[in-house]
């Protein structure tokens, strides 16, 4: 067996490419139609190329209405069912990285749906497991600093800022610094449009979720609104909190 065979027999099992994933973009939706999806996906390629890549250094191919084998996928519905209501997207399911996206509660919501599109999809290259943490803080009511694990959720913090690509509104993220503790408040742009300069900051309608002490709580920015989550906290919720706990005590000596 070949050095590629085994490769691409070890990437089938992991269910998707780590290195160059394929995202499929299926269109499942009535009120979104296949040519508006596919600028979509056009747009969404060069914020990838163009933006996001130079930034964090992470690649990704988008086909739309195809599924090849070893891809991520993200299904466009209409509606979220009954028990999802309360996200617009989500992310993780039966151990494989997919997202849905629901056009029409979206339009009904805010009047597009491409930017919770943009945003499911840099979160789902950013963690596909669902799984990554930095050690950092949150801010309380006094504007105190608290320790905590923060979640890889790139969009999560700067969620109620976008920009347009050839005319697509698309999300705006936050920088790998702004994972980054040890930068001073104020010294750098944290996030793509420049809306927070200091690490772990929420730009207004922004919001993160922290881990401490065996909880996972989520912390609101300004404006923030609370019933329009777009996270993976679910899926969060379900990992050993000792392994993450132990992993703080390690990280306090």
């Amino acid at each position: 067996m070949t050095t590629r065979t085994k490769r691409a027999a070890f990437m089938q099992r992991l269910g998707f490419d780590r290195n160059i994933p394929t995202v499929a973009i299926i269109n499942m939706s009535d009120v979104a139609r296949n040519r508006q999806v596919e600028k979509m996906v056009n747009a969404l390629q060069k914020q990838l190329d163009e933006d996001f890549t130079p930034a964090w250094g992470l690649q990704a191919k988008l086909v739309f209405n195809e599924e090849p084998l070893l891809s991520m996928k993200i299904f466009i519905k209409d509606k979220a069912s009954e028990e999802d209501k309360s996200y617009l997207g989500y992310h993780f399911r039966d151990g494989l990285p997919i997202t849905y996206v629901f056009a029409k509660d979206d339009i009904d919501s805010k009047g597009e749906f491409s930017t919770t599109l943009s945003h499911e999809l840099l979160e789902m290259l950013a963690d596909p497991g669902v799984n990554l943490y930095a050690l950092g803080f949150y801010r309380d009511k006094a504007d105190k600093r608290r320790q905590a694990f923060v979640s890889y959720e790139v969009c999560d913090p700067v969620e109620a800022s976008s920009y347009r690509i050839d005319g697509v509104p698309v999300s705006n993220f936050v920088l790998p610094e702004w994972y980054e503790p040890e930068h001073e408040d104020g010294s750098m742009q944290m996030d793509f449009l420049g809306r927070v300069h200091s690490p772990f900051k929420l730009a207004p309608g922004g919001y993160m979720d922290a881990y401490w002490n065996g909880k996972i709580k989520t912390i609101w920015g300004p404006e923030a609104a609370r019933k329009r989550r777009r996270h993976r906290k679910d899926r969060r919720s379900g990992y050993n909190d000792g392994d993450l706990r132990l992993a703080g005590m390690r990280a306090k000596r």
